[in-house]
């Protein structure tokens, strides 16, 4: 499946949290905090001025995002694709 997410959209796939560290197991994160990755990026924000602001986040950047009632989302073949903007994102992660 090939995306063309318009201005200031992002397609991510959810990375699937390792809940193992050695031979201890730590709870599934309960704060609905998604790890996932950056497929596609609009050209940027569209300001009210007109201007086009480039977005931040890059392809391929790992981010944490919050699932909640506003981020659209679409499953195909078993992906779960989702549609955020720019502000949904908490963080990107080195």
């Amino acid at each position: 499946m090939d995306f063309f997410p318009l201005y200031d959209k992002i397609v991510v796939i959810k990375i699937e949290a390792e809940n193992k560290v050695g031979n201890i197991f730590v709870p599934i994160n309960e704060n609905n905090i998604l790890k996932g990755k950056v497929l596609k990026i609009g050209c940027g924000k569209l300001l009210e001025n007109g201007i086009l602001k480039p977005l931040i986040v890059k392809k391929n950047d790992i981010i944490l995002f919050k699932d909640n009632y506003n981020i659209e989302k679409y499953k195909e073949n078993n992906i779960e694709y989702f549609f955020l903007k720019e502000s949904d994102i908490i963080t990107i992660i080195n």
